[in-house]
């Protein structure tokens, strides 16, 4: 689900890892049982309280709805991911409602639950309309997806245009590309559009130098190195301040 494909962003064990912590901060900062994808969880779920949290991450999601005396399936890919996932789960004290699965979405066995939620993961599937088509299959009772409306990567662009400017920008899938393809799929959804205030990207973006460096492959360069630490400096404001974001619940029935 993760693998890394031209012109898109893949997602290496570091970043993972980078990643893991800005979503631990976005839940301390954030009440997930206010957002509209937890709310459209709850709307549709059944007398068994069964959820699939596909890419369930540090478990922002998993936490919350087992609390709600949800039995959850959460089902990770990422070995840097998951120990930050059974964390969450302890803490929460809900372990015994939590089942774990190390694996990559579509699963290999058969799986059902009365939801199944994909939250924010479906962008790094290889193939949108088979990662939709398997939680259709996979749910009892509904399938919950959230994508970005807004690039979350979109600060790269600038960066591309500045150190590789001969070559277009990778990008990172969001709503505009990613519902074409259910059409194309015959999945048809309800979709609602929310916007969440979101904290800063980093505290310090000299921590992200080297995810970025990465990225744009000047992490053996001296020179491009400096002047990418003089930019990211330059532009601390930017990146320390929290932000507006835009993102879509997409909603849709599951096989009979």
């Amino acid at each position: 689900m993760t693998g890394e494909e031209t012109g898109r962003f893949g997602q290496t064990p570091n970043d993972v890892s980078m990643m893991a912590e800005g979503l631990k901060r976005s839940s301390e900062r954030m009440d997930v049982t206010k957002s509209p994808i937890y709310e459209e969880v709850m709307a549709y779920i059944g007398d068994e309280r069964t959820v699939l949290d596909i890419g369930a991450g540090v478990g922002r999601f998993t936490g919350p709805l087992a609390k709600a005396g949800c039995h959850v399936t959460a089902i990770e890919p990422s070995d840097e991911m998951l120990p930050h996932l059974q964390e969450t789960v302890t803490k929460q004290g809900v372990a015994d409602r939590v089942t774990f699965i190390h694996g990559a979405w579509p699963l290999d066995e058969p799986i059902h639950a009365e939801i199944a939620l994909a939250a924010y993961v479906i962008q790094f599937s290889n193939s949108i309309a088979e990662f939709a088509l398997a939680m259709k299959r996979a749910a009892t009772r509904r399938c919950i997806l959230a994508v970005h409306v807004d690039p979350l990567m979109g600060f790269m662009e600038p960066l591309w245009t500045m150190f590789r400017p001969n070559e277009p920008a990778p990008h990172m899938l969001n709503f505009a590309d990613i519902y074409p393809q259910l059409l194309a799929a015959d999945v048809v959804a309800d979709v609602r559009i929310f916007s969440e205030s979101l904290g800063p990207r980093w505290s310090n973006p000299m921590d992200a130098a080297p995810m970025i460096a990465r990225r744009l492959g000047i992490l053996d360069n001296p020179t491009s190195m400096e002047r990418l630490k003089e930019v990211l400096q330059d532009r601390q404001e930017q990146f320390t301040q929290p932000r507006d974001h835009r993102a879509a619940v997409i909603s849709f029935a599951s096989h009979p």
